[in-house]
């Protein structure tokens, strides 16, 4: 997936929504396919619960790349989902991130937006398909 098709997808997402989408940094290069899939899954269903909320006005969204692994934020600022219903959402992402050797965390500021991280060690971030 390269960043620009993510980006690309946010500027739609953006304009279809309302919601303003800050784009705080992509990687240089491609993700590995099962990677990048994870990846963009796992934004789509963030902003899916966020666009749900009705009270987001603004995303930003962070993701890094390279051999010491990955690191994804996607936050939303506004009253946010109640954390059970988006950690619900997200249960199969965490999943996924697990058979890789990462993870997934919701954090709800009461008032102020919720953040989900997600992040992956190097090896599965470095492997290239077929391998």
């Amino acid at each position: 997936m390269p960043a620009d098709d993510l980006r690309e997808r946010l500027e739609r997402w953006s304009r279809s929504t309302g919601i303003d989408v800050e784009v705080w940094a992509l990687p240089g290069r491609p993700l590995p396919g099962h990677v990048a899939e994870l990846v963009q899954a796992t934004v789509l269903d963030v902003l899916d619960g966020l666009e749900g909320d009705g009270s987001v006005r603004s995303v930003g969204i962070a993701l890094t790349a390279g051999a010491r692994g990955l690191r994804l934020t996607v936050s939303g600022h506004g009253q946010g989902l109640p954390p059970d219903r988006l950690a619900d959402r997200l249960r199969v992402r965490d999943a996924q991130f697990a058979e890789l050797g990462g993870g997934v965390s919701v954090n709800v500021v009461p008032g102020g937006g919720v953040t989900v991280s997600a992040a992956l060690p190097g090896r599965p971030v470095s492997r290239r398909r077929g391998r």
